[in-house]
């Protein structure tokens, strides 16, 4: 596994990089890259998940173009210090955008915001702690994603009558996790096919616990068609997995979902079947569209993908396959 330690430690370090003119937790904030009087704070769940380098730099770079200033903070993953950044908020800023650290912690967020408005991002609320113009969740429909992933194999394994699968979940609580999951079980049992769960796990995102996920699989010796992965460095760990075990990925199909710049090259070279583009930089600029929209008391209704009762902007998934993958490459 000493490929994949080093893939996460270059994608660490870019994200140190990116994240270099930020702060980080304590619940104190950096200086703006921006200008203009509309001041947005930004609190982070973690410094060191991966799927910030793409959404931090779209972030900022449209932060910038609209002359707001942008800071950031880190939670790392801390209730607690994620409560506290967005009391000190009060009265200091004109909108925060958040990534929760715990999907089930909006009220108290709401709470400590006082009358700033909150632009929810990447772990969804439950939908009664939204409200119309004040607290809003950007995000791409995360069934879409799951839909995708179990048409392409089903339709890739040639329709057959039964499919022997195995799935490798996110985190444990995110919300993305059951949606996704759940959508793939839907998908089969709407098309009248035998889905045959033989191993669902939580991998936590991780390429390398994937893989140590699917080695206590292997004791069981039953047989698959096809692994489902809630993302793509799950998604890479399998393939990892199934070349050391002398499995033909040809024959294997595996799904992914992010369509990051490992992922996309491994369904370029035929290792992945297919994986679903979840567009980090889309979601990260409608943040931003919508948080300057919340911040000026205006209405997120006009903005793309937002829905009618203003409560959501939904950024589109894509389904990438060999067809469109080098369209779609993350550089």
């Amino acid at each position: 596994m000493k490929t994949i330690k080093r893939k996460m430690t270059g994608l660490l370090l870019v994200l140190v990089l990116i994240m270099a003119t930020f702060v980080g937790c304590g619940g104190k904030s950096s200086e703006g890259s921006g200008g203009g009087g509309t001041k947005i704070l930004m609190c982070l769940h973690d410094s060191t998940d991966t799927f910030l380098v793409t959404l931090t730099a779209a972030m900022q770079a449209k932060a910038e173009a609209a002359g707001v200033t942008l800071d950031i903070v880190f939670a790392e993953n801390s209730v607690d210090t994620q409560r506290e950044q967005i009391k000190e908020a009060v009265g200091k800023y004109d909108a925060i955008i958040c990534r929760l650290a715990d999907s089930s912690t909006a009220l108290q967020m709401e709470v400590a915001a006082g009358d700033l408005p909150i632009l929810f991002i990447n772990n969804q609320p439950d939908a009664d702690y939204l409200k119309a113009d004040k607290y809003v969740y950007v995000a791409s429909y995360e069934q879409d994603a799951g839909r995708f992933q179990a048409e392409y194999v089903w339709n890739g394994l040639g329709k057959p009558q039964s499919v022997n699968a195995i799935i490798l979940e996110g985190q444990k609580g995110h919300s993305a996790v059951a949606p996704r999951t759940n959508a793939i079980k839907y998908f089969f049992w709407e098309n009248n096919v035998d889905l045959n769960l033989v191993f669902v796990d939580f991998a936590n995102w991780s390429d390398e616990e994937a893989y140590e996920k699917l080695d206590v699989f292997k004791e069981t010796m039953q047989p698959f068609d096809c692994i489902f992965a809630n993302n793509d460095p799950m998604a890479v760990g399998a393939i990892k997995w199934l070349k050391d075990n002398g499995y033909d990925t040809h024959k294997i199909l595996v799904a992914g979902i992010d369509c990051t710049k490992d992922g996309c090259q491994a369904v370029i070279d035929g290792d992945m079947y297919m994986t679903v583009l979840q567009d980090t930089a889309g979601q990260g600029e409608a943040a931003i569209e919508g948080a300057i929209a919340l911040a000026q008391g205006k209405s997120i209704a006009d903005l793309d993908g937002a829905t009618k009762d203003c409560k959501y902007i939904w950024v589109p998934f894509v389904a990438v396959d060999q067809n469109n993958a080098a369209q779609y490459q993350q550089n």
